[in-house]
């Protein structure tokens, strides 16, 4: 079962409740937020694997190019220049699709690798944990999202993906194909705004989810009625409680509410 448990906007608890999740129900974890990865400072790495990731960019032959203009037209992603006597090839902004080289008449295009971050794999006693870390300057990760998910896919049948904050691409990417999605919130107005918009995107995506409500007490009482309103299950309630920020800023897991979670899971179960 592949797990994704996401948000609207950063800061609702994402990490607090994926590691904890992960760790209390011996679930591996799989950390997708490539450009700010943080779970693995909660967890006890017995063995560290780090390998390099790469994506295919053009390279092209200037003796066979004629400099017809053609792989800059068709380019949807202005990732090439093509002038009078020279091309300029922008890496960063080249997606990878290949149209270049498979159009281009002369074949004056051919792939190279380009190193665009890392996959560490990290075993601990009771799970795995596998993530990325998006090179400096790069600003596409979903190409590394993709390959972190595929490496923890391989390792186990059941994985929880901490995903990236937002609804753009890299979080799209996070939720895609997997089984359920736990949308974290806090009830603040900010919160129910990006909930709503998380929410849009996983029934776009016809993905079943519930709401775990994260610093629950805090006086806001809209996030809540919400979720009745739209029957939207609230499948956990994680306490507003000055003990888990300290645990959380130390780097500890929150065991005292380990019942809270295995009880989350268990709700989380019935959708497999």
């Amino acid at each position: 079962m592949k797990v994704a448990v996401a948000s609207g906007k950063g800061g609702t608890g994402k990490t607090t409740v994926a590691v904890n999740l992960a760790a209390f129900n011996s679930i591996d974890l799989a950390d997708l937020d490539v450009e700010e990865p943080n779970d693995y400072l909660f967890l006890k790495p017995m063995n560290i694997k780090i390998k390099a990731v790469s994506v295919k960019v053009p390279k092209v032959d200037l003796e066979k190019c004629n400099f017809c203009g053609l792989c800059s037209k068709i380019c949807q992603f202005g990732a090439i220049l093509v002038l009078k006597d020279s091309v300029n090839i922008f890496d960063k902004l080249c997606h990878s699709c290949g149209a270049c080289i498979y159009l281009c008449p002369n074949k004056a295009m051919n792939e190279v690798d380009r190193e665009i971050g890392k996959i560490v794999e990290v075993k601990t006693d009771d799970i795995n944990l596998t993530y990325g870390i998006l090179n400096v300057g790069e600003h596409i990760p979903v190409p590394l999202i993709k390959r972190v998910k595929e490496v923890a896919i391989k390792k186990s049948k059941n994985v929880i993906f901490d995903c990236p904050p937002g609804t753009a691409c890299p979080m799209i990417e996070s939720i895609l194909d997997t089984d359920f999605v736990i949308l974290v919130a806090e009830p603040t107005p900010f919160s129910l705004h990006d909930l709503k918009l998380a929410i849009e995107s996983v029934n776009k995506l016809k993905i079943p989810y519930g709401v775990i409500i994260n610093k629950y007490g805090l006086p806001y009482k809209a996030l809540e009625e919400f979720c009745k309103q739209k029957n939207i299950e609230i499948i956990g309630k994680i306490p507003y409680d000055d003990k888990i920020a300290k645990y959380y800023s130390n780097g500890l897991l929150l065991a005292f509410l380990k019942d809270i979670f295995l009880e989350i899971w268990d709700k989380v179960r019935e959708y497999a």
